[in-house]
């Protein structure tokens, strides 16, 4: 670095030297064909001197800039991710408070009922059965055989308890039935479970009236479940003039599959006293 520097004054106090000696001796005219040669050779070797220097210096200062561009973008991707999780969980918030709130306003329409309020601990995975574990037990007030639901609907009901702990018989279980109502035109049946996404409507005969998009919900009978609690939409009627009974599959108004708070439907409320 310091050869270079001592180099280029050299070059440039010759040069000067030069053209000040021939300025004394007044020959601006004669010479100044003569001066170009010099000026160019001048300008060259300043050039070929501090080309190295310019170099550097363009490299430097964009390696400089590609750092700085390299730390920032490791700074904006390490505040958009930020800002991800915090979307997340405040979206996780606002779904946990909506359906919290949806328990309580349950709860409050459904007075007649001691309400035990769940939450979901697992889900069975076995082909052979459709069932649930909560957190809640027979310290909590659950019994074999009590009725569990949900805001939306009917899930299903208790066959299996222990102090902390209950399992859920799904709806949609091959092994359950419930005795059930159509709404509108209260023809009776039983939802019986598919093992599916689906429900079957049972035992309701082909002259009765049955449409697409009626609601069925719990008869009472049997006392069993609670009388009115949703259970699900009717999907398909088909119809078969050899069959007493008409085929109705039913949407389950609760999608099992995203179960997370219910309510244990003890003995009601004005018996507590």
């Amino acid at each position: 670095m310091e050869r270079g520097g001592t180099n280029k004054i050299i070059l440039v106090v010759i040069a000067s030297a030069i053209v000040i000696v021939l300025l004394s001796l007044g020959q601006y005219r004669s010479l100044s064909s003569g001066l170009s040669p010099v000026r160019e050779g001048f300008f060259i070797a300043e050039r070929i001197v501090t080309a190295p220097f310019r170099i550097a210096s363009a490299l430097w200062t964009d390696y400089v800039a590609l750092v700085n561009t390299r730390r920032e973008n490791r700074e904006l991707r390490k505040q958009l991710e930020q800002l991800r999780f915090r979307h997340m969980a405040m979206q996780g918030l606002k779904s946990e408070n909506e359906r919290l709130r949806a328990m309580l306003d349950f709860k409050s329409e459904h007075g007649e009922y001691h309400l035990l309020p769940a939450h979901l601990l697992a889900q069975d995975i076995s082909v052979i059965f459709r069932t649930v574990i909560i957190d809640r037990g027979k310290r909590h007030g659950f019994a074999v055989d009590t009725p569990v639901v949900s805001p939306l609907g009917l899930v299903g009901r208790v066959i299996a308890v222990s102090p902390h702990t209950s399992q859920i018989l799904l709806i949609t279980d091959p092994n359950s039935a419930v005795p059930a109502v159509i709404e509108e035109t209260q023809v009776k049946g039983i939802v019986k479970g598919t093992g599916t996404n689906v429900l079957n409507l049972e035992y309701v005969r082909s002259t009765e009236m049955v449409e697409v998009g009626n609601m069925v919900v719990t008869s009472g009978l049997e006392g069993r479940f609670p009388k009115g609690i949703r259970v699900g939409q009717i999907s398909e009627v088909r119809r078969d003039p050899h069959k007493i009974f008409v085929m109705i599959t039913i949407s389950p108004s609760v999608q099992m599959s995203k179960i997370e708070g219910v309510f244990g439907v003890g003995f009601r409320a004005e018996d507590a006293d």
